[in-house]
């Protein structure tokens, strides 16, 4: 490959000398340069998705009253200004169902008005191992107006950060959607981490959307698991 210029060139013999080497040197730099452009968008990308797992981590403990969710439930209770009443049931031998459970009328980030809340921290005895526990909210609103405004807000809230979505409605015989509940996973394959709301208008003096977050206290290991089964 030659360039031309419009001055002539002191020495032709050295400026194709020149020129030769200028071909050696580029296509080597090119190859830096497009490794460094590489690894620096690798360190947006992950930079990105570990911003987005804080946001999110930061707008679930929120739903639950700003409380550190990544603990035992005991611990939750613990931090908690709550008064939970602890109880079980055992549906199984050598298995029991633990929960903690108190109510509430306001809410940081719901703002309609909240005619009756209940917050509750689920775990059973067989899940201890890897650290497995639910947190749900029912919250019961006075009209459909401020059901329906509050569960469209958080499903558009947390839309954002779902990796895997399903949708499940049910509708009356006049086509009517009179409940429905979306889940949203952190990972694909995985289902825990996820956080599901749902909202249901069978009975006309009822309008209570339940918000349901599955967590683990030991998500390594959890994670750890999750790989073994599907081959990773």
């Amino acid at each position: 490959m030659f360039v031309t210029s419009d001055f002539p060139a002191e020495n032709p013999r050295k400026q194709t000398t020149q020129l030769i080497l200028y071909k050696t040197v580029v296509p080597h730099m090119r190859k830096r340069n497009l490794t460094f452009i590489i690894g620096v968008l690798l360190i947006v990308f992950h930079s990105q998705i570990f911003a987005q797992e804080t946001e999110m981590e930061k707008k679930i403990s929120e739903l639950f009253f700003g409380l550190n969710l990544n603990q035992k439930p005991s611990e939750i209770v613990k931090e908690s200004d709550f008064e939970f009443e602890y109880g079980w049931t055992s549906v199984i031998a050598d298995f029991k169902d633990y929960s903690y459970t108190t109510e509430f009328k306001k809410h940081p980030t719901i703002k309609s008005e909240i005619k009756e809340g209940t917050f509750s921290i689920g775990f059973g005895s067989h899940d201890e191992k890897y650290g497995i526990f639910g947190l749900s909210l029912v919250i019961r609103f006075s009209n459909e107006y401020d059901q329906i405004d509050e569960y469209e807000k958080l499903k558009t809230e947390f839309e954002k950060y779902s990796s895997k979505t399903i949708i499940e409605t049910t509708q009356n015989e006049d086509y009517e959607v009179k409940s429905e509940v979306v889940v949203y996973q952190k990972e694909k394959n995985s289902e825990i981490p996820k956080i599901s709301f749902y909202f249901d208008q069978s009975d006309k003096n009822d309008f209570p959307i339940v918000i349901t977050f599955s967590t683990s206290w030991k998500m390594d290991e959890l994670k750890k698991l999750i790989e073994q089964q599907n081959g990773n």
